[in-house]
């Protein structure tokens, strides 16, 4: 048994040592094509498969960065992952075997050349993650967790395949070239018909509302580094779709996309943050919280990728369109690397004490303190607060709506500010939520055996998280570096000057550190020198912490009416959220049951049990309901299945008779 153990053991470290080298060579190919060190947009036939298409390989600049975000994460968990499996994980090997295929296919998807490599590279991208999702088959939730994903991931797919061969039907080709080329001739209620299914297709896997009941069930569900990956890449690539087929593909020529493309982006991004954030803010499973934020983010990208549709075709707003592109593509990469750094904590904590539901935990800062500082830097980090990399991301956002909404004028900047009271209104909320996810779990007494009998991970998952960790600090403190790795993308997508220029040059808030080929000269704030004073304002704090000298402290015993402390004194993250929930109940619909034990008398009683859900309106408005007519059509159709031959040959008879009317030509 021994050995066996050692041999897989061996097994699952070589599948991450392949992944991390394999990711580490994407990174440095990402990074030289981004900093304009490799060729312009180099391109490869693979070997031919099908007789009908050329599957290829090709790398610009919006691939390059989106394959840089897949790589750097990637890198993180593979150093994680060895560690956390451990010895108990159910079948570690082939866990390892779908990381590497689920990595490599979301590689493949960003530097598809055609639509069939991207197709095949979809997919196979759902059906590893769907393994990882139910890789512990004891656990009927995370089976019912991937039935649904795996039916919501291919009603999106479903949507792309109309897109791709409604576009080969004008093209007569696959190749990306040829679509873009045939998508020009199209007349604008077919494009934007195109667009809205794809937007619907890509939007089934990024978690956009009302199209996110998949994502948190099924990322919980997922070994911790997994959904690491599938949080903040995966749903990275979708977005990434969005941004090929809305500002390239399906673009017009003259490079003004219409009004309701960019107005349905926005709404459904505002929506999504908003949800999203409301609804992770009554969830007490780590993990599932932690999904319910990225719907939040997810929408916060799509409120800059909306803002830049809306700007884009107007050339003296070209700028702020880059602006805005900028912010969307920047908060892509803040996103992975965040929720990526929040994930691995989950893990951690899970690893350390077996339960995810933060009720049971607490006290956990001094049995894991590295845990504790690295799941607090992520948290301040998600809560966009300075000076870390979140708050860069979405100021510029803030920016582009505020600066946007005054360039359009009229109704139109009426609702981009709505849309800015929204943002507002979600990174207030989401530094809540946080504060109570972190301070149930890592503060106060452990209010379960786990929690007391918790113990520090191992030091490769803490390397791991902690690489992450310097990522966020160091596109906090200098971000302006990463707006040259921004340039590429923009100027191909929007055209004009690069967004590391438009920031420097025309921003109000300037991205120092390198934040310009022009060489302009800083000509307001400082993101960085604001990180620096932050930094030199805490560490003054810390030093004069004891100043001035008081008396010495007398320490005794803490009072509660004469009784002794114990861990149902602290707040819970029930106590702690109620508040809000009652603010927004008209949303949240809350359940609740109350439990009344009594003795002998009806009228002493001797215990209340109370229970409360919060149920997203998405499943029972929408889903269910749409549950229940597929299995009343269902009911329908079993009552004619008799069994007898000639009634299915009529079935089939008369389906070609309706196909042939609707479909032939004239």
């Amino acid at each position: 048994m021994d050995g066996r153990w050692s041999l897989t053991r061996a097994a699952v470290l070589a599948g991450h040592l392949l992944i991390l080298a394999a990711a580490l060579a994407g990174a440095a190919f990402a990074l030289s094509l981004l900093l304009g060190q490799a060729a312009p947009r180099p391109r490869v036939d693979l070997p031919p498969v099908f007789p009908f298409a050329v599957l290829s390989l090709s790398v610009d600049g919006l691939s390059a960065f989106f394959l840089l975000v897949v790589t750097l994460i990637t890198v993180a968990a593979a150093v994680y992952g060895p560690a956390y499996l451990g010895a108990h994980a159910p079948a570690p090997v082939v866990q390892t075997l779908a990381l590497g295929v689920f990595v490599g296919c979301m590689a493949l998807v960003c530097c598809a050349g055609d639509g069939l490599t991207f197709l095949l590279a979809w997919e196979g991208m759902t059906l590893a993650s769907y393994l990882l999702v139910v890789c512990d088959v004891k656990n009927p939730e995370n089976t019912r967790a991937g039935l649904l994903y795996l039916v919501m991931a291919h009603a999106g797919t479903a949507a792309l395949l109309v897109v791709f061969l409604g576009l080969k039907e004008h093209a007569r080709a696959f190749d990306f070239d040829a679509l873009r080329a045939a998508a020009r001739t199209l007349d604008g209620p077919t494009r934007t018909t195109f667009f809205m299914l794809a937007l619907a297709g890509f939007g089934a896997k990024a978690g956009i509302v009302p199209l996110h009941v998949w994502l948190p069930k099924a990322h919980p569900a997922a070994p911790s580094h997994a959904s690491a990956l599938m949080s903040g890449v995966m749903l990275k690539v979708a977005i990434y779709g969005i941004f090929r087929f809305g500002f390239d593909i399906l673009a017009p020529a003259g490079g003004a996309l219409p009004a309701s493309w960019g107005w349905t982006v926005l709404f459904l991004g505002t929506v999504s943050a908003v949800i999203g954030v409301l609804l992770a803010l009554q969830q007490h499973d780590l993990k599932r919280l932690l999904a319910f934020h990225s719907v939040e983010n997810v929408g916060i990208i799509l409120i800059g990728a909306g803002v830049a549709m809306l700007l884009c075709g107007d050339r003296a707003g070209r700028d702020l369109a880059t602006l805005a592109l900028a912010a969307a593509l920047l908060h892509t990469l803040n996103h992975a690397a965040f929720k990526g750094l929040l994930f691995l904590g989950a893990g951690s904590v899970i690893r350390g004490t077996g339960v995810r539901n933060i009720e049971e935990l607490g006290g956990l800062a001094r049995r894991m303190p590295w845990t504790a500082w690295l799941f607090l830097l992520g948290a301040v980090a998600i809560s966009a607060l300075p000076p870390l990399n979140g708050f860069v991301s979405e100021w510029m956002t803030f920016q582009a709506l505020l600066l946007g909404g005054a360039r359009l004028g009229g109704a139109s900047g009426l609702l981009a500010g709505v849309a800015t009271a929204m943002l507002a209104l979600t990174g207030g909320l989401a530094a809540a939520c946080f504060a109570k996810a972190f301070g149930v779990t890592f503060f106060g007494r452990p209010r379960s055996t786990h929690a007391e009998q918790a113990a520090e991970s191992p030091a490769p998952m803490l390397a791991g998280m902690t690489l992450l960790a310097v990522l966020c600090l160091v596109l906090g403190l200098v971000p302006g570096y990463a707006m040259r790795l921004l340039d590429r993308p923009t100027l191909e997508l929007l055209g004009g000057v690069g967004a590391s220029a438009v920031v420097t040059a025309h921003g109000p808030l300037v991205l120092s550190a390198g934040a310009g080929p022009l060489g302009h000269a800083p000509t307001s704030i400082s993101v960085t020198a604001v990180a620096a004073l932050f930094a030199v304002l805490v560490a003054a704090a810390w030093i004069l912490r004891g100043w001035p000298r008081r008396a010495p402290l007398r320490r005794a015993p803490t009072w509660t009416c004469g009784m002794a402390p114990t861990p149902r004194f602290d707040y819970t993250a029930t106590a702690f959220a109620k508040p809000l929930r009652l603010i927004f109940a008209a949303i949240y619909r809350p359940r609740r049951q109350v439990a009344r034990e009594t003795g002998t008398s009806p009228y002493v009683i001797h215990r209340l049990r109370y229970s409360g859900e919060v149920v997203d309106l998405a499943e029972t408005v929408l889903y269910a309901r749409l549950k229940h007519w597929i299995t009343t059509a269902a009911e329908g159709v079993r009552a004619y299945s008799t069994g007898r031959i000639h009634g299915y040959i009529a079935f089939v008879l008369g389906t070609l008779v309706v196909a042939l009317l609707l479909f032939a030509k004239t």
